[in-house]
């Protein structure tokens, strides 16, 4: 009889294991949708063109995350106004010989030409990536890597549709 009951409690066991195992993760696990050229545009504020010109990892104030902050001397505003160079502050970094990756973040390096879909972190200096990598476009030999497009033809796409939305903005 133990025998017996030992069996079915192993099976209800691993019953319970695949059954769990098959549920869905949580919405923390949850799947990016690609962003439409609109979609980015009216989520951001601004709209940057630049030159990365520092990337630093620190830990916060309470030693609990690592974010990246990276400098951009801004060449071009293509949406709204701002200073000569922002600040982007982007979870994740390296500080030592400690690590945090975080996933969709974008990730910039010193030296690299970017147009990046911007707004405000609250009411700090520091700005965010709207749509998170699909906000930050790299430019390489005059070609905008994420779309193909010479970067003429990409901020003249990006104006296009800046104007639509202010436009459709003032006849509400």
């Amino acid at each position: 009889m133990k025998a017996r009951e030992s069996r079915l409690c192993l099976i209800v066991t691993t019953a319970l294991a695949i059954v769990l195992i098959s549920l869905p993760l949580s919405a923390a696990h949850a799947i990016m949708t690609k962003a439409t050229m609109p979609q980015l545009t009216a989520g951001a504020t601004a709209i940057a063109r630049g030159h990365v010109v520092d990337v630093v990892s620190q830990w916060n104030d309470e030693r609990t995350t690592i974010f990246t902050y990276t400098t951009i001397v801004v060449s071009d505003w293509l949406k709204g106004t701002g200073p000569k160079a922002i600040t982007i502050r982007t979870p994740g970094g390296e500080v030592g010989d400690i690590g945090l990756w975080v996933e969709d973040v974008p990730v910039f390096f010193k030296d690299q030409e970017v147009v990046t879909f911007v707004k405000p972190i609250g009411e700090g200096p520091f700005m965010q990536v709207h749509g998170l990598y699909q906000g930050k476009f790299t430019v390489e030999d005059g070609k905008v890597v994420e779309s193909g497009l010479p970067v003429a033809d990409f901020v003249s796409m990006v104006a296009s549709v800046v104007r639509a939305q202010e436009k459709e903005l003032n006849q509400k």
